[in-house]
């Protein structure tokens, strides 16, 4: 895998303690960036119970931080503690970051399928209302106009596009990049025919 291993030889020459500190960090290593998912769900959560109002990709963005502070700091920690080299210990701490990384992109985007999935909106209308709404109401309420007028209107609130002369020109960079990066993962994974859901 790239990653340098130590012989038999030179674990043999390692003290006992150290050959045993090496082994028992290892599953910590191993389970950093789990931990690291765990802090930022229960960070999220936290952040947006005693956030009442703000927007829900506050608290994920802080949530994120503080999760990738305990897999760094969780990883740092346990490859200081293991007998191997430098480069194994920047192996590890990089593999851990990537696997961190993959986890909360999975975790933001199940955040987000419930904040921002017009079918799960449709749902929960039709839960408040007891159970059943006509269909013309969630028709008139949800219009293709209208959604379209709500989303660019909370993207004018967000900074995200910037309002001039009667002209949406874009606005903050970083909501473009994550825009560009999930165009990406589409083509990757549907290719150019793929079509986007709604």
């Amino acid at each position: 895998m790239g990653q340098h291993v130590l012989d038999m030889a030179a674990i043999a020459a390692l003290p006992v303690g150290r050959v045993t500190a090496m082994r028992d960090m290892y599953p910590l290593v191993v389970a950093a960036p789990v931990l690291g998912l765990a802090a930022y769900c229960l960070a999220q959560i936290l952040v947006a119970r005693f956030t009442p109002g703000r927007s829900p990709y506050h608290s994920l963005k802080l949530g994120f931080v503080g999760g990738l502070i305990v897999t760094l700091a969780v990883s740092g920690w346990a490859v200081g503690r293991m007998a191997i080299g430098l480069e194994d210990r920047i192996g590890f701490v990089v593999l851990n970051l990537l696997t961190y990384l993959a986890l909360a992109f999975g975790y933001f985007n199940f955040v987000n399928l419930t904040v921002a999935s017009l079918r799960i909106r449709l749902l929960e209308e039709i839960r408040e209302a007891g159970g059943a709404l006509p269909a013309a109401t969630l028709k008139a309420a949800y219009n293709s106009s209208e959604v379209v007028a709500i989303r660019l209107q909370r993207l004018v609130q967000g900074g995200h596009i910037v309002e001039k002369d009667g002209r949406l020109h874009s606005g903050r960079l970083p909501f473009l990049i994550v825009a560009r990066i999930f165009d990406g993962l589409h083509w990757f994974i549907f290719g150019r025919r793929g079509k986007k859901s709604p």
